[in-house]
C-alpha cells in the first residue's frame, strides 16, 4: 500500500507491516494499491475522543494554503 502523510515523503507499506497515522493537525493525503498485479486489503481501527468528529474532510484551499508541507515527489 502507498501510505502518504503531510510532511513524509509517501512510503510503501508491505504486507504484514503495521501503520498508524498521527491525531489532529496532519492531513493524511493518500492510501492505495501500488501494485496492479495484486489486489489490496487493509484492516482500519480508529480511535478518537468522544463527541470529536472521526475524520474531517479537507477542503480544496486548505490543501493549496498547506501545499508547502507536502514532501515532493521525484519526478
Amino acid at each position: 500500500m502507498l501510505f502518504e502523510l503531510e510532511g513524509e515523503p509517501p512510503r510503501a507499506v508491505k504486507a504484514g507491516e503495521a501503520f498508524w497515522e498521527p491525531g489532529g493537525d496532519v492531513i493524511h493525503y493518500s492510501d492505495g494499491n501500488n501494485r496492479s498485479d495484486i489486489p489490496l486489503r487493509y484492516l482500519v481501527t480508529m480511535i478518537c475522543d468522544p463527541g470529536q468528529p472521526m475524520l474531517v474532510v479537507v477542503e480544496d484551499d486548505e490543501l493549496e494554503a498547506r501545499r508547502d508541507r507536502r514532501v515532493s515527489r521525484p519526478s
